[in-house]
Formats: structure tokens, C-alpha cells, sequence
């Protein structure tokens, strides 16, 4: 793992602990539908990095306790981005969501 790797990793492990002792273990179900929530708060305010960070830790910690540490996340975003760019790509609907050609 790279020294940027580290620190995020550090911070995963950071979120999960503080997670468990302060709330609990919870579940996957439970912190995605928070998150889920803090993006309609998002939505909202763009502009607040604070929401944006409170939408990050969420999902730091839903793949934690989904069993997915940092090296986990990289290695499949990286195997996600080479499916992406291989595919074909339609045109922006109304609400400017692009998807890709099935």
C-alpha cells in the first residue's frame, strides 16, 4: 500500500472504531440507508464539504463492515474504471445522468 493508501486506511479504521464504540457495530443495510439520507443533504448544499465528508465516513464504514478495507476499494474501483472506460456511453437525460449503452 502506497503512503496515500495508508492514511486512508488509517482513516477507515479510524471511522469503524469510533463507529462501533460510540453506535455500535450496526450493518450494511443500516449505514447505506443513512447514507442514503445524507445524500438528499448533499442535494441540498453542494457547497458544505461537511456533508460531503459525513457521506464519505458512511461509506468508509459500510464497506468496513461489509469486510472491505482500502486495498479492497482501490484495486476494484481500479477494475471498475477499465470496465468503464471500455464501454459505450449514451447521451445525457434530463437530468444530465449518463448510462451506459446496455
Amino acid at each position: 500500500m502506497t503512503s496515500g493508501q495508508d492514511r486512508w486506511q488509517q482513516m477507515q479504521d479510524d471511522i469503524g472504531e469510533f463507529t462501533e464504540k460510540t453506535f455500535g457495530k450496526g450493518t450494511v443495510k443500516g449505514k447505506i440507508t443513512h447514507l442514503a439520507e445524507e445524500l438528499e443533504e448533499v442535494l441540498a448544499d453542494p457547497d458544505d464539504r461537511h456533508e460531503w465528508a459525513d457521506c464519505m465516513i458512511l461509506l468508509l464504514g459500510a464497506a468496513r463492515c461489509a469486510g472491505l478495507d482500502m486495498n479492497d476499494l482501490y484495486q476494484a474501483m481500479q477494475e471498475k474504471m477499465d470496465i468503464n472506460r471500455k464501454r459505450k456511453w449514451g447521451p445525457p437525460d434530463e437530468d444530465g445522468i449518463v448510462r451506459h449503452v446496455r
